[in-house]
């Protein structure tokens, strides 16, 4: 359920891009060939207002076709064709699927504010050969219970709490509950008296998650906030990656592709349903930040054609375009392939 779940809200962050290039081509009177939901082959379509809406077999997010897109309109469509249009209109386009997913960023997390997430600790790492990876721990499991002799700590517990509890019990076994996709798992668990240096007892690096909830109205300012400070944190990583990855061409290692960022939805998503909503509403700021580089086939790059195109007074050719967008979108493809297999050999690891 949590998988098909995940599937859902990275087809929908995906899927709201597309829809504010849709209504706002459509706002500004731009024919729109066709809307599609997921990916083709096609399962069914249906033609409305001049529009071909499509549902497709591959359901992630979706797509919009815009006529005079590529720089190519004749006759009597040419009022209804992008290329057709004014500077401004073309720049709304372009720039729709960045603003909606900044939008639907703020929103989900002015949500999860407003609703609160509960007060768990969870483990973020398991340190290998540790006595915590021999009783079967992983990242990313809750800690409802801890129980040693007369001592016994209820969920939320404390991380503190824990380590002073697992320290009086020496090399005795200290029992857990455990929460694990939705199961209740029972564990005991020896801490070690001389761990190696940079570890603890049981091999563990611990994270206490979950807020208060916050009053109705104070909750969608303090999600506007919290949105333009995630967005100073991305554009500054990003700027650091671009920077960087020539220099440095093993910090593309640090990057999380498609599988990757499935892996740690679903771990949101296990923790708690609130989790995997803040986690959305932070890949799709990181969406909207993504799409406004200045590269070809991103919507930044095409931006700035449009900026170039209204500096020399004249349109780029069609040609210079397509070749320009086809040496991007190859640079991205080849860049996806490459994290994809890093993501695929770490779930392997």
């Amino acid at each position: 359920m949590i998988i098909v779940l995940v599937i859902i809200c990275l087809s929908i962050l995906i899927l709201i891009h597309e829809l504010g290039h849709f209504l706002t081509a459509k706002f500004f009177g731009i024919e729109v060939e066709e809307f599609g939901i997921g990916f083709p082959p096609q399962l069914w379509s249906k033609k409305m207002g001049g529009t071909i809406y499509s549902v497709n077999a591959l359901p992630f997010g979706g797509f919009v076709k815009i006529h005079g897109e590529d720089g190519e309109s004749q006759g009597e469509k040419v009022q209804n064709s992008f290329s057709g249009k004014s500077f401004l209109e073309k720049s709304g386009v372009l720039l729709a699927g960045v603003f909606m997913n900044l939008v639907l960023g703020w929103l989900v997390l002015s949500f999860v504010l407003m609703a609160g997430a509960p007060e768990h600790l969870i483990l973020t790492d398991v340190a290998p050969n540790s006595p915590a990876e021999a009783a079967g721990l992983q990242p990313g499991d809750i800690i409802l219970r801890a129980s040693f002799s007369n001592a016994d700590l209820a969920d939320p517990v404390k991380s503190g709490d824990l380590i002073d509890l697992v320290k009086s019990a020496g090399a005795s076994p200290v029992n857990l509950k455990i929460g694990r996709s939705g199961e209740v798992l029972d564990v005991d668990i020896a801490g070690r008296v001389n761990p190696p240096e940079g570890q603890g007892s049981l091999g563990v690096a611990l994270s206490e998650i979950g807020f208060k909830p916050t009053p109705f109205f104070e909750s969608f300012w303090a999600g506007l906030k919290e949105t333009w400070q995630i967005i100073v944190l991305v554009t500054a990583g990003f700027w650091s990656l671009l920077t960087k990855i020539f220099i440095e061409p093993k910090i593309v290692q640090t990057i999380t592709g498609p599988v990757g960022i499935f892996g740690l939805a679903e771990q949101a998503g296990s923790v708690g349903l609130i989790y995997l909503f803040q986690l959305m509403a932070l890949i799709s700021i990181n969406l909207a930040v993504l799409n406004l580089i200045p590269f070809p086939a991103l919507d930044g790059g095409r931006f700035l054609m449009l900026i170039v195109e209204k500096l020399k007074g004249s349109p780029i050719s069609r040609k210079i375009q397509i070749a320009v967008n086809l040496v991007g979108f190859s640079a991205l493809i080849l860049l996806m392939i490459v994290v994809t297999i890093q993501d695929v050999h770490k779930l392997i690891k």
